[in-house]
């Protein structure tokens, strides 16, 4: 076998952006503009269809401004963080009664 080099380029460990997203933020940017352009579809059949496009439209450029500005202001994990953020619980409480719990006695 023969050693053989194998250039990689260098723009490798750098950031993947598209139209100022950031690679993690692309694909929430799909789902979410897709999602309000099938709410829109599913508009369309209470509200005149011209309305319901204008709305769906509207929420689409809306979502995909809202993961511009996560990923322009809290970096690559700053939607993802703040979503796992909010699942949290925003205190604990502790009202354990401590003389049911178990006493370890040394012998």
């Amino acid at each position: 076998m023969e050693n053989k080099l194998v250039r990689i380029p260098k723009a490798l460990q750098k950031d993947v952006f598209f139209f100022g997203l950031r690679a993690k933020y692309v694909d929430q940017a799909f789902k979410g503009s897709f999602l309000s352009l099938m709410l829109g579809l599913f508009l369309s059949t209470v509200i005149p269809t011209f309305l319901s496009l204008i709305l769906s439209f509207c929420t689409a450029a809306l979502y995909i401004g809202l993961m511009l500005f996560y990923s322009k202001a809290y970096g690559e994990n700053g939607f993802i963080k703040s979503r796992a953020d909010r699942k949290g619980p925003d205190a604990l409480k502790g009202h354990v009664n401590k003389k049911l719990l178990v006493l370890w006695k040394k012998r």
